[in-house]
């Protein structure tokens, strides 16, 4: 007999392990109390029952290794958060030196001065992103099951969601060590409703709804599926949705703000 128990809410399946271990405890009682059977005429054998025993088997992580679970959301949690730190502090940064003021006169419009002032750091977060998948592999020992190109495509989704954050921030703020306060301010209720440190599952029901907006939470699932599942675009397409659903509307909201400023 097999018995599935989903373990992304520890309590319910702490619960339901202990119902069936008391089912099988109470039927193994049931078997030591059946009588012998006959044997005839001659004494009756030493009679011993047979038992039911409960082996536990675990589904994509048997070793209950730690570090598959906390290295897979902490990747996510990292890559927002310098992401966010550094676009922000750059653009700040370029407006408190003037240079902004002086690319305005050029032919170029605001998004473009933005996108060229951000490729640099979005092509050396990119290669701090390839370094960590190599580091999970062959230092944390993380198996990889799934797609490395849809992982990479996730992970260039969440540099970006960072990135587009930073600047938003940086709209906000007027020195660079403003745009530090802010990103502290922001980044650790980002943290803790992500999911990348404890299950989402295991939150109070009336926080859960607010993972939805949180890109690290949406990271950390395409990161923990991919790598420990195999799962692929079918399954996880609404994660790599809302990740470029939040690059578009941070990108076009930065881009509205510094116009407004700079008019």
């Amino acid at each position: 007999m097999q018995v599935l128990l989903n373990a992304m809410n520890a309590n319910t399946a702490t619960i339901g392990h202990g119902y069936v271990q008391g089912v099988i405890e109470s039927y193994n009682r049931s078997l030591s109390r059946a009588p012998a059977p006959a044997t005839g005429d001659a004494a009756p054998a030493p009679h011993r029952a047979a038992q039911v025993h409960l082996m536990p088997a675990f589904l994509y992580n048997p070793g209950l290794v730690d570090a598959w679970f906390i290295a897979t959301g902490v990747f996510g949690l990292l890559l927002i958060l310098n992401s966010s730190l550094i676009a922000s502090a750059a653009m700040v940064k370029e407006r408190e030196a003037g240079t902004i003021e002086q690319l305005l006169m050029s032919p170029a419009s605001t998004a473009e001065i933005i996108v060229a002032k951000l490729t640099p750091l979005f092509v050396l977060l990119c290669m701090m992103m390839l370094l960590a998948i190599t580091v999970l592999g062959v230092v944390f020992r993380v198996p990889f099951h799934g797609s490395l190109p849809f992982v990479l495509f996730g992970g260039v989704l969440c540099v970006l969601s960072g990135m587009s954050l930073g600047t938003v921030i940086a709209t906000f703020s007027r020195s660079a060590q403003q745009s530090q306060l802010t990103a502290f301010f922001v980044n650790p209720p980002l943290a803790s409703l992500s999911g990348a440190l404890n299950p989402v599952e295991a939150m109070p029901d009336w926080l859960q709804p607010f993972t939805v907006l949180n890109p690290i939470h949406h990271f950390a699932t395409i990161m923990r599926s991919a790598m420990l599942k195999g799962s692929g675009l079918a399954t996880l397409w609404p994660n790599a949705l809302a990740l470029a659903i939040f690059t578009l509307v941070l990108v076009s909201l930065s881009v509205w703000r510094f116009r407004k400023q700079l008019s």
